[in-house]
Order: structure tokens, then sequence, then C-alpha cells
């Protein structure tokens, strides 16, 4: 089984849409592929029924089995939001979830919330959660100015915390290119010897066929 950790420069940076979007592909590739969020904060209720927002992302595209281990309303860290909501959380029933969930699977995506620094329980950031998990991750972020600043910091925790980069994905690469945007990953190369997996542009019109055909051109 393969698996994968998503994580991303700062909020806001696309996670959810380059794990649904991997997840599409592999499973275009004739592979069983699961979909994993430890915690998911912001849900809201429809019809009565409690939503997890990113899982509901990929719904909208695949029957791809999904799972999250706790569920919070609040627009938040995970460790904040369940101080919020008085829930006490357990990182082993994230693993253990984790390790039934891959089960039958030939790749599972995992999500994770804010970036690696980002509090995911008390005493707990994502970085403990994902050498807990023993990942390797894919690390996402965009040419928007600051950026490259936010990206070497987040290879140097993963270098200080021993966690396995297998590359870095930008993200929301537009068409018309300021002078800053184009020069970003010219930067970026000059800083950092990590893989550049790919570029992933603005997707107009967003449909199951629209998202495959754009990630196709990854090395993953």
């Amino acid at each position: 089984m393969e698996n994968i950790f998503i994580t991303g420069v700062d909020t806001d940076i696309g996670k959810t849409f380059v794990s649904v979007g991997i997840a599409l592909l592999k499973e275009s590739e004739g592979k069983r592929v699961g979909y994993f969020k430890p915690f998911q904060s912001g849900a809201y209720e429809k019809n009565g029924e409690l939503i997890a927002p990113d899982l509901f992302e990929l719904k909208k595209f695949s029957s791809i089995p999904s799972k999250y281990s706790y569920l919070f309303k609040g627009e938040v860290s995970p460790h904040l939001a369940s101080i919020l909501e008085n829930v006490e959380v357990d990182i082993n029933k994230v693993k253990y979830d984790f390790i039934s969930f891959s089960k039958n699977k030939d790749f599972v995506v995992v999500e994770g919330a804010g970036g690696l620094y980002c509090p995911a329980i008390k005493g707990k950031l994502f970085s403990d959660i994902i050498k807990m998990l023993d990942m390797e991750i894919i690390i996402v972020t965009t040419p928007s100015l600051g950026r490259l600043n936010h990206t070497l910091m987040t290879l140097e925790c993963a270098k200080v915390n021993n966690i396995k980069v297998k590359g870095l994905i930008i993200n929301k690469m537009p068409q018309d290119m300021t002078l800053s945007e184009a020069n970003f990953i010219k930067e970026l190369k000059l800083f950092s010897d990590v893989e550049i997996l790919g570029k992933i542009s603005e997707i107009d019109d967003l449909t199951k066929e629209n998202i495959i055909n754009e990630f196709r051109s990854l090395k993953i």
C-alpha cells in the first residue's frame, strides 16, 4: 500500500483541492483509493446532518471511501476546536482509524490542517501526527508574494523533524503571472533541492475529468 500526507505552507493554500485531485487521479489509474482526514474543523449542518466540508468536496466527484477521526464545528485549529467543544481527543484513535481504514486499499491520501506546526491536540503539532503515522509528505504551496519564505521554512521544519518530503506541488499557477510569480520556481530551486512534483493551474470548470487531466502531469 502507498500513502501520502498532504500538508501546506499556510491556510487556504489548496490542500483539499490537491488531496481530492490526487485521489481522483489514483482512482482513474485503477487503484483502490481512500481519503483520510484525522481532524476536520469547520463542519456545518445540512438537512439535520453534520457535514465534513473537505470530505464533502471529494463526494462531489467520486464515491471514494473517506473517513475522519474527529469532526468539529469551529473554523479554528483542531486543538482549539476540541477545547471549545469540550471533546477529549485521543491520538491513539487517530492511529487506529488510519490503520483500519487503510486495509484493502492501494493508496491512501491523508490531509492535514494548516501547516506542520498547526496545533493538532494538546501538546502535539501536525508534525507529531505525521511522525506517529510514519508518513511521507507532499507540501502544497502557491507562487504568491511571500510564499517562498513560507515554503522554505516548511521545508526546514520537515528537515528538523526528520519528516521525509516526497516533493512540492505549486498550486494556483496563474496564466498571466507577475514578475514575482514567474520568478518563484527559479528562486525555489536556488534555495532548495526538493523535487517540484508539478504545477496546478486554476480550473474554471471543475469537473472530475478536468481535475484528473490537470493532475496527470504530476510526478506522483
